[in-house]
């Protein structure tokens, strides 16, 4: 706006009465908060508010959409459609905090903690072991927090109330368990354990700032604006007549009606500004409901979580409102409970129409179900659109007021679904809905069909419609008439990185079947077909845990909570980005190379960036000291040097090219962004997968590891057997990105890295600097998750953070957005693999000819080839194999450890192997691998031991039966064994020092606290060793002062590495307490630490782990798992309906620990093979970089009835304390997952008419590849 266009606005302030607020007001816990006006901005979130301003750093933030989780806290307010004070779990990255005048908001800090007793839900969290790396903990605490203030619940609602919360670390069973343990309907298992929720607590509501609220609401009935520090403004109003005179008074500026903010999660471009932000979620015309006529009336801006609660109170009084319960079902499905507690139906609308491409689920239904949309203009007339109209419709100066939802008698039937990739918290793939309005004879009156995502302009099936009009919808003839006309119109569209045009096509005419399946009488319907109408139901997930423990040794081997569990829960535990600023703090944002591989840099111009105020300087490679490379040769696993900063040629797209530093976080990613580089074009295709090398002939790309040549050939070769494998990258999704403090100090830096590797982070920073290592100071508490990706990855955060840091002797914290850190970092190994079988009858292997292909993206670092070919040649007999590996190169981000590197490869290539053969010659694929075993490898007796505790032969039965019986719905089951060996490295070092003043122990070590618990094992080690009570034991940071040289965390041997370097500096302790203790007979422990330091008894001791020290030596860890799908052929879509898993663990130091580790790990490699698809488009820019397209599983995604057992009398005798690794084994196993599809898959091939029932592992087994593979023709789909 012009300066005169603004006076005269000020001057409408004014005469429209609206009164100006400069500050906004609410209650935080028990406590009135006033936030300065000048001090923000329309962006400012709640979540950044608390963080940044009142340093409440118990609440989170990652992903900054919603998507996550990791930010949830708890809103207090009136219900504008009840006008009850409701708690409600919200998004706080989402809200921002000028909404939040007169609200009452608590997080995780106000419900309990150390100093004042912690909330039980808290409590409950950490003893059921429901934490690991604990970044989650906070978010899931207060999700429950809100439903515990809404009163009684039951499992199932607690079960569905989780979508939006992620958790990498634990595999979500005992985070479930535990608040599920708080219902009232909780099983014998769980019941009686903790109480009840209605007795958890005595609720403070007395002091909870209800009188505050009502009084807010007597204030809160004129308009307020707020003028803000960018000149914008932010009105409230609190009519539908002040909004529309609002808007009246303010033609000239450009605006946005703010209400549930949701949308800023999907698209960006609504945190774009503007001149005047509407705050309109105080005005109740907007928001009620109420009955006219025959019809139902909803406020456009009523909450998606209200619509639900109206849709089914009303559904069950009013028959012809029955519809509206699959209505409120379907709303269930939209974003998450959080987002649905905030976004409303007119947002949602609103996406639909801004973007059409946005596959609105509350468009589809209200378009299908004859909704009636009135918009109000600001001049008071209204006027009456469908939805589909409204989407075209130019909506500047107009409200969306109301809709109206007819009633639909009996004879009117509705049906509408929303496939998606995962069970919750996801967009559609392809969503549906169809109104059928019969005749008495059973003909159709009237048809509605309305699909989302197929392109753009598609809404209704306008021709297939006009076709069924008067004709018998359960006819074959029919039916086939509609599916032809079907394919016709049905047009999708190419747009990654949602599934291809082919499947969303095919889905849609199956959906369309399914209805019809769904409808038809039983009379009318095969038997076979009777299950293909239900959707899959998912029950309340349950599990068991089977393990032994030896009293005599406690604390080891006790089943304890995590040390920190307590300190998670309630958010007390601290990350790297929760330490407060220091004075003159600074922050970091990359500059990424927004261009293909193999363009070259000809010049970087900062001087926009450098103009936006705040912004302090800009460092590229040409500000770099030393050696600008962030993976340092001389040490373990490196092998080359990987730049920090492009030095000129841009070996993928977003690679960093340099730092942008200035005073706040948001400012530098803004000016992130208005760094110009000029690129110089590449004319060479960048090549993105191996097939992609294999197919252009590029020789040069592919670099040839090792051979492994065969002991000898079999003779009685019947049968060959050709195939391909293919798996791909994957995201590690730690919850905590990478992220880096950096603070100079008077001769050096002291660095807190989210690092698994202090010894590489010093080496990387120190060379950088050319400064001598001892000059760096790495100290980390713990990491937020890593699963590998901050072995090497963080170095190149930290070596930034450190340079800005250097550079201007300032401290500089570093953290990466979301999707940054995805799309500029290396993943997972992907692994393609062609083999060649010969077997005889029996299916026992004669030879085997592989070639595998390991894709290391743009540098050859990390070499994970041994790992790969030792899981290949572990379990099964290899004298017969021919291995030739390779490693090529690709136009991709260098890809690292995730976890089980290099052995989920080996074993899933293989298992696939054994897999096929077994379809081929149709054997009973356990059998198979039985005659198959290594020598003197013991797997039998597990495989044994699963096959009966898991009752898979009755169970194989059972669903060949099913299989049978049921066209459209379908089971499987795979098992698959394990034996997995472990690599020993070192040195890792370990630090018991014991302090006089009363007996405690203080204890130091190499590893790093990622969320395995190898901090409680340590302590539990530690006290069993000495003799003392556990509570006597406290661990401090990792430093590389105190564990100087340690190797990396990861291989899961670094919790067993440590413990028995801690066994080491016991010993030493023990043996100079010896001779005081002898003397004194039998004193306290207290008496004699006293003593033993009067006497100048050395009480601090060191020890390490190395391959050098005596009984070290590597070992393997055996298991066998067993996974069940039932798969639903018209969808794809499946559940996972029991795993039994049985892992060796030796003698396990803590039980529950290791539970914990085997169920996140398999959840993890689970959705590695099912649900976590990477994409990138043509010319190598990630499309799969953030929670709206990235999928990791989720609360409902996880094994219904998991099982997880440990052998019992199994102790390993190599192994630290008889122990054995747990961390990464139990990922391999998930391999089980997909080949269960394969089978159930392999039934509806069968029935398709297909005799070959196998077909290749090309990626995850998503719901797209299960559907796709079942080889569905509409020509099949009969009544």
């Amino acid at each position: 706006m012009g300066a005169l266009e603004s006076s005269l606005e000020d001057e409408t302030l004014q005469s429209t009465k609206i009164k100006n607020l400069k500050e906004i007001r609410f209650h935080l816990q028990d406590k009135e908060h006033v936030v300065k006006t000048e001090d923000i901005d329309p962006n400012t979130s709640l979540n950044f508010y608390l963080r940044n301003h009142l340093h409440l750093t118990g609440t989170k933030v990652m992903c900054r959409e919603g998507g996550c989780g990791s930010c949830v806290v708890v809103l207090q307010n009136k219900d504008p459609v009840t006008h009850k004070n409701i708690f409600l779990a919200v998004n706080s990255c989402l809200v921002p905090i000028l909404s939040i005048s007169g609200w009452k908001i608590y997080t995780i800090e106000g419900i309990g903690d150390p100093l004042n007793g912690y909330h039980p839900i808290q409590k409950v969290l950490a003893l059921f072991n429901g934490t690991q790396c604990g970044f989650c903990s906070p978010a899931m605490v207060m999700n429950m927090f809100a439903l515990y203030e809404s009163g009684k619940l039951t499992m199932e609602e607690v079960e569905n109330s989780f979508g939006g919360n992620i958790c990498r670390c634990t595999g979500y069973r005992p985070i479930l368990a535990a608040f599920k343990s708080l219902c009232g309907d909780a099983n014998p298992e769980l019941l009686g354990q903790y109480p009840d929720i209605e007795d958890l607590v005595v609720c403070q509501r007395e002091k909870c700032g209800w009188e505050y609220i009502e009084k807010c609401d007597e204030m809160a009935k004129v308009p307020t604006y707020t003028l803000l520090k960018n000149s914008s403004k932010w009105i409230r109003v609190h009519t539908l007549r002040d909004l529309l005179k609002t808007m009246r008074s303010f033609t000239s500026s450009t605006y946005r009606l703010v209400a549930g903010n949701t949308a800023q999660g999907v698209y960006l471009s609504y945190a774009n500004p503007v001149d005047l932000y509407i705050d309109v979620t105080s005005v109740p015309e907007l928001s009620g409901y109420e009955f006219r006529g025959n019809s139902l009336i909803l406020g456009a801006n009523i909450t998606l979580s209200n619509t639900i609660d109206v849709f089914r109170k009303i559904a069950q009084t009013y028959p012809n409102f029955s519809y509206l319960n699959q209505m409120a079902n379907h709303i269930d499905l939209i974003a998450n409970l959080p987002v649905r507690n905030r976004g409303t139906i007119a947002g949602n609308l609103t996406i639909k129409h801004d973007y059409n491409e946005f596959p609105s689920d509350m468009f589809l239904l209200l378009e299908t179900v004859g909704a009636l949309l009135t918009i109000v203009t600001v001049d008071g007339t209204q006027t009456i659109q469908r939805p589909s109209d409204f989407i075209k419709s130019d909506m500047k100066l107009k409200v969306l007021q109301k809709i109206t939802l007819p009633e639909h008698p009996k004879s009117v039937k509705f049906i509408s679904y929303k496939i998606m990739p995962r069970a919750q918290n996801v967009h559609a793939m392809v969503n549906a809905g169809f109104l059928f309005q019969f005749r008495t004879n059973l003909q159709l009156e009237n048809v509605t069909i309305v699909y989302g995502n197929i392109n753009d302009e598609f809404v209704h099936a306008s021709n297939t419609e006009k076709i069924l009009k008067g004709a018998n919808l359960f006819d074959n003839q029919t039916l086939q008439a509609a599916f032809g006309t079907l394919s016709l119109e049905l047009q999708a569209d190419e747009r990654p990185p949602d599934p291809s045009p082919r499947y969303r096509q095919q889905l849609a005419i199956s959906l369309f079947y399914k209805a019809v399946l769904y409808l038809a009488p039983d009379h009318l319907l095969s038997p076979k077909n009777l299950s293909g109408g239900p959707i899959l139901q998912r029950p309340v997930s349950n599990g068991t845990q089977d393990y032994e423990t030896n009293q005599s040794l406690y604390p080891l081997t006790k089943p304890i909570p995590k040390l920190e569990a307590l300190a998670q829960t309630s958010g007390q535990a601290k990350f790297i980005d929760d330490m407060p600023d220091l004075p003159n703090q600074l922050y970091g944002a990359l500059v990424l190379a927004h261009a293909p591989p193999n363009s070259r840099i000809i010049h970087i111009d900062s001087k926009k960036a450098l103009e936006v105020d705040g912004v302090v300087a800009f460092f590229s490679k040409d500000h770099i000291p030393g050696d600008n490379n962030f993976t340092p040769l001389g040490i373990a696993f490196i092998s080359s040097e990987e730049e920090i900063f492009c030095s000129g040629r841009v070996m993928y797209y977003q690679q960093p090219i340099g730092i942008v530093v200035g005073r706040r976080d948001d400012i530098v990613q803004y000016a992130s962004t208005l760094v110009e580089v000029v690129y110089e074009e590449s004319n060479v295709e960048p090549l993105l997968s191996t097939r992609q090398i294999l197919r252009s002939g590029r020789g040069d790309r592919i670099i040839n590891v090792r051979t492994v040549q065969p002991r000898r050939r079999g003779n009685d070769v019947r049968h060959v057997i050709k195939g391909t494998f293919d798996i791909y990258q994957q995201y590690h999704f730690h919850m905590e990105l990478q992220c880096c403090n950096v603070v100079p100090t008077e001769d050096g830096l002291d660095v807190y890295p989210s690092t698994q590797w202090m010894d590489l982070t010093q080496i990387a920073i120190a060379n950088m600097l050319n400064i001598p290592n001892s000059r760096v100071n790495v100290t980390v508490r713990r990491c937020g998750g890593a699963f590998g990706a901050k072995i090497s990855r963080n170095g190149l955060v930290a070596c930034a953070a450190a340079l800005a840091s250097w550079k201007l002797r300032q401290p500089v914290k570093l953290s990466l957005p979301l999707r940054t850190n995805m799309a500029a970092l290396g993943k997972r190994f992907p692994l393609s693999m062609d083999y060649e079988v010969g077997v005889n009858d029996s299916g026992v292997i004669q030879y085997l000819n592989c070639t595998h292909y390991m894709d290391v993206g743009a540098q050859a670092n990390e070499d994970l080839s041994n790992e790969m070919v030792t899981l290949f040649m572990s379990a099964y007999d290899p004298d017969t194999f021919t291995i030739d590996v390779n490693k090529t190169i690709t136009d991709t981000p260098t890809n690292s450890w995730a976890r089980a590197p290099g052995s989920l490869e080996g074993l899933a290539s293989l298992e696939a192997i054994m897999e096929h053969i077994a379809f081929s010659l149709n054997l009973d694929p356990l059998e198979l691998r039985l005659r198959n075993l290594k020598t003197g490898v013991p797997l039998a007796p597990y495989i044994n031991d699963l096959k009966t505790w898991a009752d898979i032969d009755a169970r194989k039965q059972e669903i060949d039966n099913f299989n049978k019986e049921n066209r459209w719905k379908k089971k499987g089951l795979a098992a698959v064994p394990m034996a997995y060996e472990l690599v020993i490295g070192g040195p890792y070092a370990a630090m018991v020092s014991i302090f006089h003043g009363d007996g405690s122990v203080q204890v130091g070590h190499g590893g790093i606290e990622i969320g395995q618990g190898i901090n409680t094992k340590v302590a539990q080690v530690c006290a069993y060793k000495l003799g003392i009570p556990l509570e006597k034991v406290s661990i401090v940071p990792s430093t590389s002062f105190a564990a100087a040289n340690s190797l990396q965390t990861g291989s899961s041997i670094t919790s067993e590495a440590v413990c028995y370097g801690t066994i080491q500096a016991c010993d030493q302790l023990l043996a100079r307490i010896k001779p005081v203790r002898d003397r004194l007979g039998n004193p306290s422990w207290g008496e004699l630490i006293q003593e033993c330091f009067a006497e100048y008894v050395d009480l601090t001791a060191r020890g390490q782990y190395s391959p050098n020290e005596p009984n070290i030596q590597t070992y393997e860890v055996y298991g066998a798992c067993a996974s069940e799908i039932l798969l639903d052929v018209l969808t794809g879509q499946y559940l996972i309906t029991r795993v039994d898993l049985l892992e060796d663990t030796g003698q396990s130091m803590s039980p529950v620990i290791d539970i914990g580790q085997i169920e996140g790990a398999f959840v993890m490699g689970m959705g590695y093979h099912t649900t976590e698809q990477i994409v990138y488009s043509y010319e190598g820019r990630l499309l799969t970089n953030r929670t709206w397209n990235y999928y990791p599983p989720g609360a409902r995604d996880i094994p219904i009835n998991f099982n997880v057992k440990f052998p019992k009398n199994n102790p390993n005798p190599v192994g630290v304390l008889k122990s054995k690794a747990t961390g990464e084994p139990p990922t391999c196993l998930s391999m089980s997952v997909p080949l269960a599809v394969r089978h159930a898959v392999a039934s509806a091939r069968a029935d398709a008419g297909e005799a070959i029932g196998w077909y290749p592992i090309d990626g995850p087994t998503t719901v797209e590849n299960a559907f796709l593979n079942c080889l569905n023709d509409y020509t099949h789909y009969t009544l």
